[in-house]
């Protein structure tokens, strides 16, 4: 039998994640089979289980690495002009962050829904959500530190804490309807989130 080179092990592998990508956001982590990911990935049951060993695995792998897959990572690498004020780099964050949120997209949201809900039943999953948070977290922490280094830390930690709450609830709304709220509600939002942010200057 001819050797599988590391690069077609790497497709594989990868063709069976964005198979259970899919799977998951569409159906939810309980309502799937191996058996649902194995057909999307039009594979053989035998082929799936040389590359991970249960649906938990694979779960796992997507939480893991799902940013890299999807190209979500990109969404929070800013690079800000020097004379952007506080709550200038703030809304700029939040607008990459809503304007990634399209029908086409929809499934990214979904996943992410999923892992959070799941992680209340596998710990391995709790740990890996916990370490994305953290690191959610420190991105808003660091715009924030940067033009107040004196800032109180209850403060800090109370406006990260909401700030983020904030973009989370719109999330759910997003994958429980399908849409967002209409652009003029969008807009009214986004302003009362600049007003948040201005309570910093």
């Amino acid at each position: 039998m001819p050797k599988i080179s590391e690069d077609k092990k790497i497709e594989r592998k990868k063709k069976i994640l964005a198979a259970a990508l899919n799977e998951f956001s569409e159906k939810g982590y309980s309502a799937t089979s191996v058996d649902d990911i194995i057909n999307r990935a039009e594979i053989s049951k035998g082929l799936i289980y040389t590359y991970f060993k249960s649906k938990e695995e694979i779960f796992l792998q997507l939480a893991e690495y799902w940013e890299e897959m999807t190209d979500q990572r990109k969404v929070l690498n800013f690079e800000f002009p020097k004379e952007f004020t506080l709550t200038e780099k703030l809304i700029t964050v939040w607008d990459g962050i809503v304007d990634t949120w399209t029908l086409e997209n929809l499934q990214f949201a979904r996943i992410q829904f999923e892992f959070w809900f799941e992680s209340s039943k596998i710990p391995q999953l709790k740990e890996i959500m916990k370490k994305k948070s953290s690191t959610s977290f420190h991105i808003i922490e660091n715009v924030i530190i940067e033009h107040i280094p004196s800032i109180d830390r209850n403060l800090l930690n109370a406006f990260v804490r909401l700030w983020w709450s904030q973009v989370d609830g719109l999330v759910i709304y997003f994958v429980s309807h399908s849409t967002l709220p209409d652009h003029k509600e969008m807009e009214k939002i986004r302003g009362i989130i600049e007003k948040m942010c201005e309570i910093l200057e």
